[in-house]
């Protein structure tokens, strides 16, 4: 499974996510033979039944809650308790996504008083708690989301979810037990609170997917890329794009009634693009001789996260690579109508799901 730190970066990049992300590399040249087969080709895509969920129960902490909350001459008391009740992420919390202090040094109750007092923070903490409120909605759609996951492969985890505030540090925090939120990710970009970040670390188009309605599937997406998605280091931009399709095409089948835009974290518009032209992305990297590169830059330019995808028009999304690896993934699917997803992410030759596609 791919690196918890580096998904991190896919997910936030996929939404404000961060590809920090040591993305993929890809392998030599195609022959001009291949070039010319990869090209001529027209494809509609498919679907697999939709899946009923399974009941499934979500536990949320909110943690946001617990610490702003907190009277200042009771904070050592509740860091004491909180440590009991959440066992390492509390840890976790205090010392990488807050960076408040270590978990024993005795000025952390000082340290987290003073990021709960803080006039920004405490603005940010208004903001969630007006523009989110109770996440009910949020949570039904992720809870929605684990059933399904819990039908297609029984043997899944169904995450804790705790929702923190970090100080626009980390929007999403998964481990092998529990999903962290740093819900001020997803207030929205007209709060005030936003156009305080700085435009070097939170550029325009990071900061224009910080809506609430991103919430429940950059959640869901990041969960799915730290734990079902593989680790492609050091392989070729088609294992790349087939691998984070997979995980796109699970997505999919677990959120269904979520905006595609949404899961691909594009504007609606950015969609549209991709729709419309997708040969002519699929001929820029055929022809350029992508397909089979291992080369870091040639894969984090396709996977990478940015406002447009270098080497395309301006009107195309960043990390366009997720949709381009979903469609081939899709097409594998359609012709494929009996494969299970356990199946599917079972396929490591991504040669054996590239002959299925092709581009419209």
């Amino acid at each position: 499974m791919a690196n918890a730190t580096d998904v991190f970066l896919i997910v936030l990049a996929f939404m404000v996510v961060w590809c920090e992300c040591s993305l993929r590399v890809c392998r030599a040249t195609a022959s001009a033979a291949l070039v010319f087969s990869l090209l001529l080709t027209a494809c509609d895509g498919g679907s697999h039944a939709e899946i009923d969920p399974v009941p499934v129960e979500l536990d949320v902490v909110r943690l946001d809650h617990k610490v702003f909350r907190t009277p200042p001459d009771s904070m050592l008391w509740k860091c004491r308790q909180l440590q009991a009740e959440l066992g390492p992420f509390w840890q976790l919390y205090v010392e990488d996504i807050l960076q408040a202090a270590a978990l024993e040094d005795p000025r952390l109750p000082l340290a987290l008083n003073t990021f709960t007092s803080d006039p920004d923070w405490m603005e940010a903490q208004a903001a969630i708690d007006s523009t989110l409120g109770d996440l009910s909605g949020p949570m039904a759609d992720m809870t929605d989301a684990f059933g399904r996951l819990k039908a297609v492969f029984p043997d899944s985890i169904t995450p804790r979810v705790i929702v923190f505030n970090s100080g626009f540090n980390y929007g999403l925090y998964p481990t092998d037990t529990d999903l962290g939120i740093g819900a001020e990710w997803f207030i929205g970009p007209e709060q005030r609170v936003i156009s305080y970040l700085a435009p070097e670390s939170f550029p325009q188009f990071v900061k224009d997917r910080m809506r609430p309605d991103m919430l429940a599937p950059g959640a869901v997406k990041g969960w799915l890329m730290v734990h079902w998605l593989r680790d492609t280091r050091g392989e070729d931009l088609l294992t790349n794009l087939v691998e984070i399709g997979k995980v796109m095409a699970l997505l999919e089948a677990v959120m269904p009634a979520t905006d595609a835009s949404l899961r691909f974290a594009f504007t609606p518009e950015q969609l549209k693009w991709c729709e419309e032209n997708e040969y002519m992305m699929w001929q820029k990297i055929v022809n350029d001789e992508l397909l089979f590169s291992k080369e870091e830059k040639a894969v984090s330019r396709i996977l990478n996260d940015a406002p447009f995808t270098n080497g395309f028009p301006r009107e195309s999304p960043g990390h366009v690579g997720e949709w381009i690896g979903y469609r081939l993934v899709q097409a594998y699917m359609a012709d494929n109508p009996d494969l299970t997803f356990a199946q599917l992410f079972a396929l490591t030759d991504a040669q054996q799901i590239l002959k299925t596609y092709k581009p419209r």
